[in-house]
């Protein structure tokens, strides 16, 4: 069967113009003076190149054509005509030299794989609001309402940047109402959702598993013996490693195969070696210690993130009939593990690397539990308190 031609219709000074696709390049064909034109180009046909052609072929061919400078009569603007697609990427690009690279990124990838599929050939100016809603009810289909708000406001901005630069007359999303996301206020099954931490006995079977590449158990290791994010702890380097200090310096994460520092100031940071963490470090050290990063795949690479080790942390919570949980309740279980035992809460907060102790307390406040006896303990202590101030 004989591959259809792909065409664009465009209309520039009452000239129609067919931008044809040959051969995988963009070709012209227009009528002049009754005069049919056809004109071969070597831009590979795809649609950065076709705005291209409209914004800049097209007007120096008809300058050359008919003679008169029409790009200076008249100010040239297809922004109407662009797709959704088109304007997007234009937009996110024009972001990008404020953002981090991984941000950039991730909106970029995010934009192509929940946007674009469904309005990229669409042009940005004739989206309606039930568009949006159908896109939205698409999504719920198979994402969370947090996932979905989170594409959502990728696409909203880009809208925003259409509106305001007059391209269309009002943002159509601001009619559509956001997905309802689940209360997490004094709820506490929510907050056990996000926060599962392991108990002793899976922890026992976590850290005696025999079929964990070296690397990987290390990490897991260090991860919970230091409440580390997994990203953070793909970036850390032997000079982060202060032996003598007995401390580990945090000043990067990485994601998507980049370092870069993390997204707060709280994050970058100080933890403290415990005995556990300095006996998983000089294990690692007899591995790596030759290298600049701690960590490396069976294969002598950097981790491109901490997704392959979240694949390896998933298979061997299967194979040890441990309930499914993210990589990051690594992190919890280090946090819940410390404040059940009655460590100082303000040296968790801030080896957690969080901005204060009240995110610590909202999170974590439901392990911090002790028995009666133990209570009655600290009553009479806190009740001695009293005691010496009458006594002076």
């Amino acid at each position: 069967m004989m591959k259809k031609q792909k065409s664009v219709k465009y209309i520039y000074q009452d000239v129609r113009f067919r931008i044809i696709e040959r051969s995988g390049h963009w070709n012209l064909d227009f009528f002049i003076d009754n005069k049919r034109q056809r004109r071969s180009t070597s831009l590979k046909a795809n649609s950065d190149n076709l705005l291209i052609i409209k914004k800049e072929i097209i007007p120096e061919l008809m300058l050359g054509l008919t003679g008169a400078n029409i790009a200076l009569e008249e100010e040239f603007d297809d922004s109407k005509d662009m797709t959704v697609e088109e304007f997007g990427i234009k937009s996110i690009n024009s972001n990008k030299p404020n953002i981090k690279p991984h941000v950039y990124e991730r909106k970029m990838a995010a934009f192509k794989n929940y946007v674009v599929p469904y309005f990229g050939k669409t042009k940005i100016s004739a989206i309606k609001p039930m568009d949006i809603q159908d896109w939205q009810n698409r999504l719920l289909t198979t994402l969370t309402p947090s996932s979905a708000q989170k594409y959502r406001s990728i696409f909203y901005n880009i809208l925003q940047d259409a509106f305001i630069n007059e391209i269309i007359v009002k943002n159509p999303m601001q009619l559509v109402k956001a997905p309802k996301q689940k209360s997490k206020k004094n709820t506490l099954f929510d907050e056990e959702e996000d926060v599962m931490p392991f108990n002793n006995a899976e922890i026992k079977l976590i850290l005696e598993d025999t079929q964990l590449f070296e690397h990987n158990k290390n990490f897991y290791k260090l991860m919970l013996f230091t409440g580390m994010r997994p990203g953070e702890a793909v970036a850390l380097r032997w000079q982060d490693i202060l032996f003598d200090k007995k401390q580990i310096k945090i000043m990067q994460t990485r994601v998507a195969g980049k370092d870069g520092t993390p997204k707060t100031m709280s994050s970058m940071r100080y933890v403290d070696i415990l005995p556990q963490t300095l006996e998983v470090l000089q294990n690692q050290q007899k591995l790596t210690e030759d290298k600049e990063y701690l960590f490396y795949t069976r294969s002598g690479k950097r981790y491109f993130s901490h997704d392959t080790l979240a694949a390896s942390f998933k298979r061997l919570l299967t194979r040890n009939k441990i309930k499914e949980r993210v990589l990051y309740n690594l992190r919890h279980t280090f946090a819940s593990q410390m404040i059940s035992q009655g460590v100082d809460i303000v040296w968790v907060s801030k080896t957690l690397g969080h901005k204060d102790v009240s995110i610590t307390l909202s999170t974590y406040t439901k392990f911090i539990q002790e028995d009666e006896a133990t209570r009655f303990q600290k009553l009479e202590k806190f009740g001695t308190i009293f005691d010496t101030l009458a006594n002076t």
